[in-house]
């Protein structure tokens, strides 16, 4: 149909000749436009009713498959995701949207956790662990049931102490000796034996091999001075070697909180920290 023809028609019949040309978006046009559009698109066709679809398939036939399938259309499923998806967008670009969604909402969730870069604290890096603490100390462990381990430390002033007792010769005539003692059932100042271990002066720590197996034991360290003498440095706990083997105990009864309690009840004190304390020894004669 020719423009002039379009233009004596109302604007009611050029709506409905856009309409039945499968045109889109002519309902807000006015009259010039329409005529403007169905002549630009008609192409001088008269478009008496609509044009014949190209394909064969009816309207709808995929919704209509994937309805009888039990499944809703695609369109539908991404909508339920919580995707807005577009009229315009392909079927790849709505796989895409599907497929980055779950990571995406991983990462939201876990960001409410996330606190932030922390500040990195002060860190003083001059600071150094001291070499000793000052006291004279010497302690006692169960490596099994033949070996015992050995630690101690002097204080800085114990040269100046030792030289206040000896005079200088002497003292650079005495030996440096771990003596270790065996207390099974007696205490320190009245021993059952004991033996001499020479330790070089810059050492820290020793394994002592014991004498006896499952016994009490405990040591000394100090100088043995030119006329076979002994001076005590310091003395260390107390500590009982385990039996050689698995225990022949098969019913045994484990102590409760309220046994011990009644125990430390009847002996007048409380719970100590370990199996002896630290014991400086004073100054003793061998």
């Amino acid at each position: 149909m020719k423009k002039t023809e379009l233009s004596g028609k109302t604007v009611q019949e050029l709506r409905a000749l856009a309409k039945a040309a499968g045109l889109k978006n002519y309902s807000a046009l006015k009259k010039t436009r329409l005529v403007d559009l169905l002549a630009a698109s008609g192409s001088g066709r008269t478009w008496s009713k609509a044009p014949a679809r190209r394909t064969g398939k009816p309207v709808g036939a995929k919704r209509v498959r994937a309805t009888k399938a039990g499944r809703k259309p695609a369109s539908e499923r991404a909508g339920d995701a919580g995707i807005q998806v577009g009229r315009g967008l392909s079927p790849r670009t709505r796989r895409a949207f599907s497929i980055y969604r779950a990571p995406g909402e991983q990462r939201i969730k876990a960001s409410k956790y996330h606190l932030g870069v922390q500040e990195a604290p002060d860190i003083d890096d001059g600071f150094m662990f001291p070499e000793t603490h000052g006291e004279d100390l010497i302690a006692l462990m169960v490596r099994d049931p033949y070996w015992l381990f050995a630690y101690w430390e002097f204080s800085p002033d114990l040269n100046d102490r030792l030289l206040n007792r000896l005079d200088e010769e002497t003292l650079r005539n005495s030996r440096l000796v771990l003596r270790v003692y065996d207390v099974t059932g007696v205490d320190a100042e009245n021993p059952v034996g004991y033996h001499d271990i020479d330790v070089a002066p810059g050492a820290r720590d020793w394994y002592i091999n014991v004498t006896h197996v499952e016994s009490d034991y405990c040591t000394d360290i100090g100088l043995i001075l030119p006329d076979g003498s002994f001076l005590v440095i310091a003395r260390s706990n107390r500590v009982s070697l385990p039996p050689i083997g698995p225990s022949a105990e098969v019913d045994e009864q484990w102590v409760t909180l309220e046994s011990l309690g009644e125990i430390y009840s009847l002996t007048e004190r409380g719970p100590t920290s370990g199996s002896g304390g630290w014991g400086s020894g004073g100054w003793g004669q061998g």
